[in-house]
């Protein structure tokens, strides 16, 4: 199973597909090779980047950037997850994205001036490099392989969101909980003895904003997939025990 797993190295964190390294998609994990390694332009662009600004610490429900502010700087995260929500015009606070060591987030900002677009929150303790409109700028000028890097990051980033909308927002509510559960588990499961430990944390009512469903339906749906053996849940943590399960239940081969 691919997945992240906190370490004692030097940022904190590997996965299955780049060792030593950040999340396939994240900037950070862009700005490597395919087994981890940093090296080259490659390797002085992130060097740069680490070095730029200040260091951060986030605590779980601290809002790391607010849905409207006019604030411009980036955050470039080393360790922990945080979560991305929108408002809707009734003032309906929604779950759209994940950030994840190696991320970037508040870039649209720093490119255009423009308000921010979404709230982000730790979802956990969170550590990033906080890096001005300026420095993020000149990083940019300065390091040709960044702009591929981020390119590269933003597309992915695209691309899981199309994917998603197309998975979480059709079928039965315990098809589409089970897409989201493997679509987090894919990207940020953590093998336990019990099985496979999804982060971050959420709510029942986060994974109904995830996949667009009350928080009923989830309830129900939890209840269901727990009793079939497919997952534990329980204080905002999900266990998968049965991939094939969740697969056979999402409608996937």
């Amino acid at each position: 199973m691919l997945g992240v797993r906190e370490t004692g190295g030097e940022h904190g964190w590997e996965t299955g597909r780049a060792p030593a390294g950040y999340v396939r998609g994240t900037l950070l994990g862009e700005l490597q090779g395919p087994d981890g390694a940093r090296e080259g332009s490659a390797g002085r662009a992130e060097a740069a980047l680490l070095r730029a600004g200040t260091a951060r610490t986030y605590e779980a429900g601290e809002i790391m950037l607010l849905e409207g502010a006019a604030d411009t700087f980036v955050l470039v995260l080393l360790k922990g997850f945080a979560k991305v929500t929108t408002t809707d015009d009734d003032g309906v606070s929604s779950l759209v994205d994940i950030r994840a060591a190696g991320d970037v987030t508040g870039e649209t900002a720093a490119f255009d001036n423009e308000p921010r677009s979404a709230t982000v929150t730790a979802a956990e303790r969170v550590s990033v490099r906080r890096v001005s409109q300026h420095e993020w700028l000149a990083w940019l000028a300065r390091h040709r392989i960044a702009g591929t890097a981020v390119s590269r990051s933003l597309a992915h980033r695209s691309r899981t969101a199309v994917r998603r909308r197309t998975q979480f927002t059709r079928g039965p509510v315990i098809a589409r909980l089970c897409r989201a559960v493997l679509d987090l588990t894919e990207q940020y499961g953590v093998p336990t003895p019990e099985g496979t430990s999804v982060r971050p944390g959420l709510s029942q009512a986060e994974w109904g904003e995830f996949i667009g469903a009350r928080e009923r339906r989830v309830q129900h749906a939890l209840r269901e997939l727990r009793a079939a053996g497919a997952i534990g849940y329980g204080r905002r943590r999900l266990t998968v025990h049965s991939v094939p399960a969740l697969r056979s239940i999402a409608g996937l081969p």
